[in-house]
């Protein structure tokens, strides 16, 4: 088996409970990411949009700190508190992803790690 490297990009804060990203050979697995900046502050209460923008922001870190960009994400996975910001963030997701848009789902789930959250994104990334 490829060797294990974690990813945590010099923007992010070190977690000692997860790595932002996992690569595996010519793979990366992205963890979740919530829209939290630099200094763990969360970025837009309330507003699905301007978390979506940081989500998306964050896993662009990640995907760049191995050399890659949003071109090579294949997948992701969303998780929304609440269906009626599913249109703020499928904007977003679109904006993300103009073309060549990589496979997708989306789940409703009761609630994320902070109650003020409203969205959270994990990515499988394909690196050539």
């Amino acid at each position: 088996m490829p060797e294990r490297k974690p990813i945590i990009p010099p923007e992010m804060s070190p977690n000692p409970a997860l790595s932002p990203g996992i690569q595996v050979g010519d793979t990366l697995y992205v963890s979740g990411q919530i829209a939290v900046d630099a200094s763990g502050n969360v970025v837009g209460e309330n507003d699905c949009e301007a978390q979506t923008q940081q989500v998306m922001a964050n896993i662009q870190a990640v995907v760049k700190a191995v050399g890659g960009s949003m071109n090579n994400v294949v997948k992701i996975t969303c998780f929304l508190t609440d269906v009626a910001n599913y249109p703020a963030y499928s904007k977003v997701r679109a904006e993300t992803f103009p073309s060549n848009p990589p496979a997708s789902s989306t789940v409703i789930v009761a609630g994320l790690v902070r109650p003020e959250l409203l969205v959270e994104v994990e990515a499988v990334v394909h690196l050539l």
